[in-house]
């Protein structure tokens, strides 16, 4: 075999297909490939010629209107790519979500993202390639110039603040900050204010 060819990279992309629709619902997906400067057959820009095109297409239109200030306009795109997005969402302008796999984002109700944030769905090392999940449940807040790596699940009313880089889950009702980040406990709305009364 040669060097250059994913090894299995048939059965590989059969378990993607199946990752991608959810079956298994694992988080994350794995496999070995090829180094990626070779095609891996896992990325969309190794299709056929049609798919190739129609994927950067689509991935510049989703690119394009997440650079815009019009919420709506994203949240309709994000849909028509394929990601789940809940009620009461905000999106603030030039966000970044990966456009080879939308369809593995879940942003929950009442979830805010802040300008220049950075989602990543897929990942490729030397000698493997990864997708997961990413999932912003009800309420969370996602700081400015944030990113989330894949596979990665914010819990619940939680927080990552401005330039933290999210590369584990946040568990539910913390924030992270930091790069790499860690979890704190978030401060109370009424302990603050009680403190600046004070």
């Amino acid at each position: 075999m040669s060097q250059h060819i994913s090894p299995n990279l048939d059965q590989g992309l059969e378990r993607f297909k199946q990752f991608l629709a959810g079956k298994p619902p694992e988080r994350l997906f794995s496999w070995p490939t090829c180094h990626p400067v070779y095609p891996t057959g896992f990325c969309p820009c190794d299709q056929a010629w049609p798919a190739t095109l129609w994927f950067y297409f689509r991935s510049t239109l989703l690119l394009t209107a997440l650079k815009l200030p019009f919420n709506t306009l994203k949240i309709a795109m994000l849909r028509w790519s394929g990601a789940q997005v809940g009620r009461d969402v905000f999106i603030s302008t030039d966000v970044w979500i990966d456009p080879s796999f939308p369809e593995l984002l879940t942003i929950e109700d009442e979830v805010m993202l802040g300008v220049g944030v950075r989602i990543f769905l897929h990942a490729f090392d030397r000698d493997h390639f990864e997708a997961g999940r990413v999932l912003l449940r009800k309420g969370v807040i996602i700081g400015g110039f944030a990113i989330i790596g894949h596979g990665v699940e914010i819990g619940e009313g939680a927080v990552v603040t401005a330039g933290a880089v999210a590369g584990r889950d946040v568990p539910a009702g913390r924030a992270a900050i930091g790069n790499p980040a860690r979890t704190v406990p978030l401060r109370n709305p009424q302990t603050v204010e009680s403190e600046s009364h004070e």
